[in-house]
C-alpha cells in the first residue's frame, strides 16, 4: 500500500492516472456495495412493517389500506400501557425510514467525482439552503431601496411561530449540524425576516418556522389537558382551565416565560400561612423544575373553599396547564399523581344519624 502522499519517481502521466482510476473505482465498487446493502435491508423492514400493520388493522377492525400512523400510535398506547418517562424505552411502530440510519446516496459522474459542487463542504444542503437565504436576502435589499417610502412595505407578523429546533432541522437536511452552523443559519434568517418586503418570501421563510400554539390532541384515557392561547401583543403562552373539586370550582391561568408571579384570588402565597398549604401550591412546579419560570393565577369562582380545598384545586389546575404548555413534563405528572381528579364529594346527611355515617349509640331501654 502507497502513502496518501504518494509520488511517483520517474513514472509516466499515464502510470498515474491509472492508479488513481483503481483507487476510485475501488471506493466506488465499496460504496455501491454499502447502497445494495442498505437497499436490501429497507425493502426486508418495509415488507415486516406492512405486514404488521395489517395485523394491527384486523385487531382494531379497520382497513388495512386506510390506517394512518395517527392510528397505529393510539393502538399501541392502548394495547401497550406503560409507566416509564423516558421515551426511547416506548414501544414504536413506525416506517423503517424514519427509524433505521439511511444511507446518504451521492450522485457521481463517469470518472467516480460527485456531481455536487458543495459536496466537499460535508453538509451540501444546509450549505446550499445558507446560498438560497444569502441570495433572497440581497433580493429584499434591492427591494428596499427601490421603494422611496418604507413606511408602505409590509411587516412580516411571526407573532405564534418560531423557527425549528436544531433536531428538527438535522431530520429535515438529514446531515449532521453543530451549535455554530444553527446559529449562523437563524441570525441569517433573522435578518432576511426583519427586511421590509419579506412578505414576498413567506412560503420560504415558514418552512423552517413552527408553531407554538398547539392545541389539545385526543387521548384515550387520562387528564384532558387545556388548548393553548397566545397573549395577545408578546410571544407568551398560555393555558387556561376551569376545575371542580368537592363544591369548589376554580379557574387556573398559566402563563410561560414569567417571573415567577403566583397569586390565588388577588393574594400571593405568603398570605397562607399553613406551610402544607404552600407545598400544594408549589408541587408541580418543584416537579417539574420551572420553579419561578411561570406566572399563575387562580380563582375561586364557586363554592365554600376550604383551608385544603383552595390548595388541592388551585395544583390540579396549574398541573393541567403545565401539562398543555410543556408535554414532555405530562408522564413526571402523571407519575406523581398530579393529572388525577379528586371525584370525591361530601357525602348527604341522613335523618336520625349523627352525621353521613356515624350512628347514634344504641342504649337499651
Amino acid at each position: 500500500m502507497l502513502p496518501d502522499d504518494y509520488t511517483f519517481a520517474n513514472a509516466s502521466d499515464a502510470n498515474v492516472s491509472r492508479y488513481r482510476n483503481k483507487v476510485i473505482s475501488r471506493a466506488l465498487e465499496v460504496y455501491l456495495n454499502d447502497v445494495r446493502k442498505q437497499n436490501k435491508i429497507m425493502a426486508r423492514e418495509k415488507a415486516e412493517f406492512e405486514l404488521g400493520k395489517r395485523y394491527l388493522a384486523n385487531m382494531l377492525g379497520l382497513e388495512p389500506n386506510n390506517i394512518t400512523q395517527d392510528d397505529i400510535d393510539k393502538a399501541l398506547e392502548y394495547l401497550f400501557p406503560s409507566g416509564l418517562t423516558n421515551k426511547l424505552a416506548l414501544p414504536v411502530m413506525k416506517p423503517p425510514e424514519e427509524i433505521l440510519p439511511m444511507l446518504h446516496q451521492i450522485a457521481f459522474d463517469d470518472e467516480g467525482r460527485p456531481k455536487d459542487l458543495l459536496f466537499f463542504t460535508l453538509a451540501p444542503k444546509f450549505y446550499r439552503l445558507l446560498s438560497v437565504v444569502g441570495a433572497k436576502t440581497e433580493a429584499l435589499l434591492g427591494y428596499q431601496q427601490k421603494q422611496e417610502d418604507d413606511s408602505k412595505t409590509h411587516k412580516m407578523e411571526l407573532l405564534g411561530t418560531e423557527w425549528i429546533s436544531q433536531q428538527m432541522l438535522c431530520s429535515k437536511m438529514k446531515e449532521k449540524i453543530t451549535d455554530e452552523m444553527y446559529a449562523h443559519l437563524i441570525i441569517s434568517l433573522d435578518y432576511m425576516v426583519s427586511l421590509p418586503g419579506a412578505h414576498k418570501e413567506w412560503d420560504f421563510i415558514f418552512e423552517y418556522r413552527k408553531s407554538v400554539a398547539v392545541g389539545a390532541k385526543d387521548v384515550i384515557f387520562g387528564a384532558k389537558v387545556p388548548p393553548i392561547q397566545l397573549v395577545e401583543g408578546t410571544n407568551q403562552r398560555m393555558a387556561k382551565v376551569e376545575v371542580r373539586l368537592k363544591a369548589s370550582f376554580a379557574e387556573v391561568e398559566v402563563r410561560d416565560k414569567g417571573s415567577g408571579e403566583y397569586t390565588v384570588d388577588g393574594y400571593s402565597l405568603d398570605v397562607f400561612r399553613s406551610l402544607q398549604a404552600r407545598e400544594i401550591f408549589l408541587a408541580p412546579l418543584i416537579v417539574t423544575d420551572l420553579l419561578g419560570k411561570l406566572d399563575i393565577t387562580g380563582k375561586i369562582t364557586d363554592g365554600p373553599g376550604g383551608t385544603s380545598v383552595i390548595p388541592r384545586i388551585i395544583r390540579y389546575g396549574t398541573s393541567l396547564c403545565i401539562a398543555a404548555l410543556f408535554p414532555e413534563h405530562f408522564d413526571k405528572l402523571r407519575l406523581a399523581g398530579l393529572l388525577t381528579s379528586d371525584p370525591r364529594r361530601r357525602e348527604r346527611y341522613k335523618i336520625n344519624q349523627k352525621g353521613a355515617r356515624a350512628k347514634w349509640i344504641w342504649k337499651k331501654r
